[in-house]
């Protein structure tokens, strides 16, 4: 498929493939928006009810590779405006989280799957939102265009793939309710924010890389 250096290491460090590797990454301990957070917000740790899933893209963007990322739309119930990875939750009809993470990338950004070339997962991430989100990671091609439902996403955007794997790009941070915090990690970029869950798959998925 996409030839380059980076994407090949990539790929050699999320080996085994995804069918090898779907029992073991679901049974292992999940991240969470509470790890950073006081012992009284931890409480609500494992509090998750509702799968989900999303996709870590990459792509050939001349001679670096970059990852997709989406700003939810406004008027989203959960998280709006915020920066994620297109995906969603598991539907009925869903035959698996994978399923169910082509088929809301094709929903948000119009990629079809024959588009995406699925090359590894990360574990599992719980959220404040009682969402347990599962990561995969995908690569397409450098030609792919973006068909925006705007009913869902505001933007789409680009980040190169060697900035979030810089471990200097990484910051955390705190929200104080009195004595209590949670804390959360962020990566800045230009006029985008991104923090959250995003930002703790994506430490996920740097900690692999560097392994």
């Amino acid at each position: 498929m996409i030839k380059s250096s980076l994407l090949e290491a990539v790929k050699l460090r999320l080996n085994p493939p995804v069918s090898k590797e779907i029992k073991r990454v679901f049974s292992s301990e999940p991240s969470s928006d509470f790890d950073l957070s006081s012992r009284g917000v931890k409480k609500l740790k494992g509090q998750h009810k509702k799968k989900a899933a999303v996709f870590m893209l990459l792509r050939q963007k001349e001679k670096d590779v970059s990852v997709i990322f989406t700003k939810r739309a406004d008027n989203l119930s959960t998280h709006p405006g915020q920066i994620s990875f297109p995906g969603g939750s598991l539907e009925p009809n869903d035959e698996s989280l994978l399923n169910a993470g082509l088929r809301e990338v094709e929903e948000e950004i119009g990629l079809e799957e024959s588009q995406i070339e699925t090359v590894g997962m990360l574990r599992p991430h719980e959220t404040v939102s009682k969402y347990l989100i599962h990561p995969f990671i995908g690569i397409v091609e450098s030609t792919a265009e973006f068909k925006i439902n705007t009913s869902e996403v505001a933007e789409i955007f680009e980040v190169p793939l060697a900035f979030l794997l810089n471990r200097k790009n990484m910051k955390e941070h705190r929200i104080s309710k009195g004595k209590e915090y949670r804390g959360y990690f962020a990566i800045p970029y230009g006029p985008h924010y991104i923090w959250g869950a995003t930002a703790s798959i994506i430490k996920s998925f740097t900690e692999r890389y560097h392994r």
